[in-house]
């Protein structure tokens, strides 16, 4: 498990997405030309870190929940994966790896859902910059986030 992943995680917000982007460096050169795909990944991106979710396909479909229920983003955020650049992502994707991911879904997008009803408040989808020096301790404390495994097997659950 990495540090961001934790939920008492003593790293600040830029430390928890500069530990994602070292973890997948593919990431962190960017992805895609456009200026809202650019946009859309930085936000998408620190979704990861503050709700505790790596890369597998388990973890994007449970980002793609927080981000819509648990976000300021809300529904809005549904126009990033629309985007050419996320398409792209899309294809690629392996099918076994795509209908495991179908398979676990009842158990996940429920948990997530109540994770999210939980929340003492939506994070912040695009302006969280204030946040960046915080710890994802105090942020996940401030606004009732809990991550999707801290303490489970990664076994791709």
């Amino acid at each position: 498990m990495h540090t961001f992943e934790l939920q008492h995680s003593p790293q600040t917000l830029a430390e928890g997405i500069a530990e994602y982007y070292q973890l997948n460096p593919s990431l962190a050169k960017g992805r895609g030309t456009s200026r809202e795909a650019q946009e859309f990944f930085r936000c998408h991106d620190a979704a990861h870190v503050v709700f505790g979710c790596g890369t597998t396909l388990s973890d994007e479909a449970i980002v793609k929940v927080a981000s819509v229920c648990g976000t300021s983003g809300g529904f809005g955020v549904l126009h990033g994966y629309r985007l050419h650049e996320s398409r792209e992502i899309c294809r690629q994707l392996e099918k076994l790896e795509m209908l495991s991911t179908a398979l676990k879904a009842p158990i996940l997008v429920p948990r997530t859902l109540f994770h999210c009803l939980r929340q003492e408040r939506r994070w912040p989808w695009s302006n969280f910059e204030r946040y960046l020096n915080v710890s994802l301790c105090d942020i996940r404390k401030e606004f009732g986030i809990r991550v999707a495994r801290d303490g489970q097997s990664r076994r791709g659950t």
